[in-house]
């Protein structure tokens, strides 16, 4: 009886959430002077449901219209000219914003990495600039201070991190040495080229490391390379620290999350303040979840601590 109402219950409020988005997109379409907010997504998945449903309910009481870039493709800026806050989810509706978002708007990007955020921010900083456009953002990964916590946790007598970077993702290297630095191991990596066979060159970093960091970059980084570095890992002997629970799942001893309700919690909070007319900065989520794969480290002959007591040291480590 418990498990029959909790359904009804779920499907009662999937469907509450999509009339909200369904009544938000008529008023997008009919009437744009409705509010000065708007919330944009980038498609209507259930993930970016779930944020924007998260940031409805505990964002500021404000008219909020809903709404895709692909429904407002046809005079793009004259849809937008009514709105001085753009909430877009993703990265589709933060470039939308970026190209068509009024003069001294503020667009507060989630959901977004945060080397997409910076891609797009330099794309459209000439018009960024000449808008007198303020723009913010909560990103979705984590930053690398977290994972190299996490490492360490893992691994304790962590030495040697290994992992390999791609043309996308190079960026990142400044904040991994900073990190690794900080908390006293080296780093053992490549940087990956497209012409690369990332297998090839993966291989002696994974032998070399005594804990991988995945670090996901689509330019080197597919389904193919997952699979074996999963390979890899077991038979190296080399725990995966991954960045996704489907990725845990298939084998990766630990990964730090953030959910897309964690996502829209903290956008919800970046909009109070952006409501009392402050922008705060670009920032990382600071709720976050660590799931992990016991059976992979026994497998590996390691001893990990519960994904409970991990997430409390580094929330700790985090406060002080």
């Amino acid at each position: 009886m418990q498990t029959a109402t909790l359904e009804v219950v779920i499907k009662a409020s999937a469907y509450r959430l999509a009339i909200c988005i369904l009544v938000g997109l008529l008023l997008v379409c009919t009437n744009l002077k409705a509010a000065e907010s708007l919330l944009l997504l980038s498609g209507d998945s259930p993930t970016y449901e779930s944020v924007a449903s998260t940031i409805i309910s505990q964002g500021p009481a404000i008219h909020i219209d809903t709404s895709y870039p692909s429904h407002l493709t046809k005079n793009s800026e004259q849809h937008l000219s009514s709105y001085k806050i753009i909430i877009s989810v993703g990265s589709k509706a933060t470039e939308f914003a970026m190209q068509y978002g009024r003069k001294n708007s503020t667009i507060l990007s989630t959901f977004i990495p945060r080397l997409q955020f910076q891609r797009l921010s330099e794309k459209y900083s000439n018009r960024i600039a000449e808008k007198h456009i303020s723009t913010t953002a909560v990103f979705l990964d984590q930053p690398m201070q977290r994972q190299l916590r996490l490492a360490s946790l893992i691994k304790p007598n962590l030495k040697k991190l290994g992992f390999t970077l791609g043309p996308n993702s190079e960026k990142m290297l400044p904040e991994l040495k900073k990190s690794a630095e900080d908390m006293g191991f080296s780093l053992n990596y490549q940087t990956l080229a497209l012409s690369d066979n990332p297998i090839q060159r993966i291989q002696p970093i994974m032998d070399d490391s005594d804990l991988f960091l995945v670090i996901p970059d689509p330019s080197t980084f597919n389904k193919t390379t997952a699979k074996w570095l999963l390979y890899m890992s077991l038979r190296s002997k080399v725990p995966l620290l991954a960045f996704s629970h489907n990725y845990v799942k298939a084998g990766a001893v630990a990964a730090c999350i953030t959910t897309p309700e964690d996502i829209g919690r903290y956008t919800a909070e970046q909009l109070h303040l952006i409501e009392g007319g402050a922008t705060p900065p670009p920032t990382y989520s600071p709720y976050f979840k660590i799931v992990t794969n016991p059976k992979v480290a026994r497998q590996l002959g390691i001893s990990i601590s519960t994904a409970e007591n991990l997430q409390r040291q580094i929330q700790e480590d985090e406060n002080q």
